[in-house]
């Protein structure tokens, strides 16, 4: 590992952790209202790590769902990091040895894979680079939820001090990174019509687990059909 991109890694990592503090002290504040110690909260984001699948199982607990439920939903869900990993084999096969991507992806979530693609367009993946990046990530996320889930119920209602648009506003950042011509916000554009096209006639039980696969697909067709690729 080179000191270098290792740091540069972690420096690309702080605006993800900035993200990361709100949400994951929420998902602890919220873990310890449906009944989790902070040792039970702090090792579902340790051997979790996503956010969306957290806290979908934080609101099947409370609201009695069944443990399949809940593990149902998240594979459902998170789906869409196979078709992420998928799009970074072609950077990885020549440059970082198969076992450390296979144990640095991991980390890999919308913001880490979004800064990272963005990074690969222009320089060659290293193993220093995924490690400082992926492993700063995790580190803010399980960071905030300890404390989130030591804090309990001093905060009743996260809404009240924005932190419900962290997540929103995180997303909104790095997609701005990632579009550097038409195609890509084309793209952008069908994803993001097609999940409130759904949203609207599908009920909210139902397009919450599918609307993020089938815009995803779909929009990815036509970004490349439009590069005259297929």
């Amino acid at each position: 590992m080179t000191k270098k991109e290792l740091w540069e890694g972690i420096r690309d990592a702080f605006p993800i952790v900035l993200g990361y503090v709100p949400l994951g002290f929420a998902f602890g504040i919220l873990a310890s209202e449906a009944g989790m110690s902070v040792v039970q909260a702090t090792a579902m984001s340790i051997l979790c790590f996503t956010g969306a699948g957290q806290y979908i199982a934080i609101g099947v607990m409370k609201a009695g769902g069944a443990v399949a439920t809940a593990v149902i939903a998240n594979i459902l869900v998170n789906m869409r990091y196979f078709l992420f990993a998928t799009s970074l084999v072609p950077f990885f096969k020549d440059n970082v040895p198969g076992r450390w991507a296979t144990l640095l992806s991991y980390g890999l979530t919308d913001e880490t894979y979004a800064v990272a693609f963005n990074r690969y367009k222009k320089k060659p993946p290293t193993t220093s680079y995924m490690a400082g990046l992926n492993i700063t990530s995790h580190i803010g996320w399980i960071s905030s939820t300890f404390v989130g889930a030591l804090s309990g119920s001093l905060i009743a209602n996260t809404d009240k001090i924005g932190l419900g648009f962290a997540l929103p506003a995180m997303y909104t950042c790095l997609l701005v990174l990632v579009i550097s011509k038409r195609t890509e916000l084309v793209v952008a554009l069908v994803a993001a019509a097609l999940c409130l096209g759904i949203g609207w006639v599908w009920p909210a039980s139902m397009h919450n687990l599918f609307n993020i696969i089938i815009a995803t697909v779909v929009a990815a067709t036509i970004g490349v059909i439009i590069n005259g690729k297929c």
